[in-house]
């Protein structure tokens, strides 16, 4: 791959002009590394005349399409352990990126180029050589003696954890937030809402699981110089019954949480149960004048004030494409990208969800009326089959609408 550079940038996370992001490489552009040892090689960038260690982080990957964890029984790597797969991903922060060496020397195996909206890319070597180890985690996972999560901390947020699970969002504080003269800095968000519904024999009879019915464990941790990642499993039971085992992987960033989810209904609930669904959304606490738009809404707008408009009750008869996004703004320091993606090959169906109303109660949440509650409701969901999904938050101080 020496002497020739892949223009692939495969996703920017929280790309804006006071924070750098981390941007992940994989297939093409890793396929000249593919079972090379990773602990071999060494990623540099080219700077005042000299390659330097920057920071780097492979991942591993499974072969149906989620990290791996050698915890994980269900799910097999792609590649060998300790070499990089050929689905394998490798993170770099674009701020660590270089100019393009003139003459590279024999120790260069690989040249990546990270290309951002037309600007000039910046550059980044793979080297045969043992990496640099001293690089320091950027989120620190705090757990009790038992090994139960507390808070989880980055230099730019915190948030924290009821009854030691990690399902169970407490206070969220973000660095950059301005808070209004009139209110004192506190949480931003409520709570983390998450559903599991079913009609027991119809669909008018319908039996619903929320967090609280939820206790996941964590199997396995994996820390690093850019991510953290956190294998947990949750098993779910009704009437003493296990009705699944829900298996969550943790992508956990600086400025973002990413949670690939999994399960398989089993096929002989299909008699019992009824129009499965599933909802994953947040609550903010008390974030009037905030703002959101939708990939798929177009110029609509809905904006926090306590009622529903006719425009957002128009967005929200709009029906979820497979590539979205959303975005939430305050427009004092703190902005939400959130997406999902279902695995190919399920007929999913997913709405927006958004609830903008200072006395309505959804439990669980610590804070009464939903300002805003903001996610995703997914149905269709197959029995017998893994489905599968995945759901990003991309946290950033970056002003998403500026004012005309």
């Amino acid at each position: 791959m020496t002497g020739r550079a892949l223009l692939l940038a495969l996703f920017w996370l929280l790309a804006g002009t006071a924070q750098s992001a981390v941007a992940t490489f994989q297939g093409e552009a890793l396929e000249d590394l593919t079972g090379l040892r990773t602990d071999r090689l060494e990623v540099a960038a080219y700077r005042d005349g000299e390659l330097r260690s920057v920071r780097h982080q492979w991942l591993a990957w499974s072969q149906r399409g989620w990290p791996y964890f050698s915890e994980d029984d269900d799910s097999r790597r792609a590649g060998e352990t300790g070499r990089v797969g050929p689905r394998d991903r490798l993170l770099v922060d674009d701020a660590d990126g270089g100019e393009r060496l003139p003459s590279p020397g024999q120790e260069v195996i690989g040249e990546l180029a990270l290309d951002s909206d037309g600007e000039r890319p910046v550059y980044f070597y793979v080297l045969a050589r043992p990496p640099f180890q001293g690089f320091t985690p950027p989120v620190t996972l705090e757990r009790d003696d038992d090994g139960d999560p507390l808070s989880l901390r980055t230099a730019d947020y915190r948030l924290e954890f009821l009854d030691g699970n990690l399902f169970q969002w407490g206070d969220f504080t973000y660095r950059h937030y301005r808070a209004p003269d009139d209110k004192p800095q506190r949480t931003l968000l409520d709570s983390l809402k998450l559903r599991l519904s079913a009609g027991v024999f119809s669909e008018g009879a319908r039996l619903t699981l929320t967090n609280e019915n939820l206790d996941p464990q964590i199997q396995q941790v994996i820390e690093g110089p850019l991510a953290t990642l956190v294998y947990a499993t949750t098993r779910v039971r009704v009437a003493g019954l296990r009705v699944l085992t829900v298996h969550n992987h943790f992508v956990l960033m600086e400025n973002r949480l990413a949670i690939h989810s999994r399960f398989a209904l089993p096929g002989i609930a299909a008699t019992v149960l009824r129009d499965p669904r599933a909802r994953v959304s947040v609550d903010g606490h008390d974030l009037q004048g905030a703002r959101l738009r939708t990939s798929w809404t177009g110029e609509r707008e809905a904006v926090v004030d306590g009622r529903l408009s006719d425009t957002e009750r128009a967005m929200l008869r709009r029906p979820v494409p497979a590539e979205n996004w959303l975005r939430f703004d305050t427009g004092r320091g703190f902005a939400l990208l959130a997406r999902l993606h279902f695995a190919e090959g399920f007929d999913t169906g997913a709405r927006l969800i958004y609830q903008d109303d200072p006395d309505l109660e959804e439990t669980p949440e610590r804070f009464p009326g939903q300002q805003p509650n903001v996610g995703f409701e997914m149905d269709r969901i197959p029995f017998g089959e893994n489905f599968y999904f995945l759901a990003e938050l991309h946290f950033s101080e970056k002003n998403y609408f500026p004012e005309d």
